[in-house]
């Protein structure tokens, strides 16, 4: 005699498969959509990152252009000191000072700023020199 192929013990069995099967392929598709939730913000954040990261390399490139232009400007005026150009083309008064614009001594003012404040790593006194002269300079004394 055969026994029959399905009983019920065997469709009991067979249900209970199928229950456990379905919970462990939804706790797997939970898991998946997580995983994809998180990966999509990880995403977001490395792209934030790189944004921040070019814009900051940007920055600095233009910084450094910057400076190198500053530091250019500097070195001329300081040859032209040193040769005395400013003694023969410029006007100045009885105290040897030259004569500049307000402008120009705005111009002077940012630029030793730029170089020498203590907010991008000069020296307060020698930012204070800068001023003292600059003052005279434009006081005229």
């Amino acid at each position: 005699m055969s026994q029959p192929p399905f009983n019920d013990d065997s469709l009991r069995y067979a249900e209970r498969d199928r229950t456990w099967l379905e919970r462990e392929l939804n706790a797997a598709t939970s898991a998946t959509r997580d995983l994809r939730r998180r990966l999509e913000k990880t995403q977001q954040q490395l792209a934030e990152t790189t944004r921040a990261y070019n814009k900051t390399v940007e920055n600095m490139l233009e910084i450094i252009q910057e400076n190198n232009q500053l530091t250019n400007e500097c070195e001329r005026l300081r040859w032209q000191c040193q040769n005395n150009v400013y003694a023969t083309e410029m006007p100045s008064e009885s105290n040897g000072l030259p004569r500049i614009t307000p402008a120009e001594a705005r111009a002077i003012r940012k630029a030793m700023a730029r170089l020498h404040h203590p907010d991008v790593g000069g020296s307060v006194e020698r930012m204070q020199r800068w001023n003292a002269m600059l003052d005279r300079i434009e006081d005229g004394r």
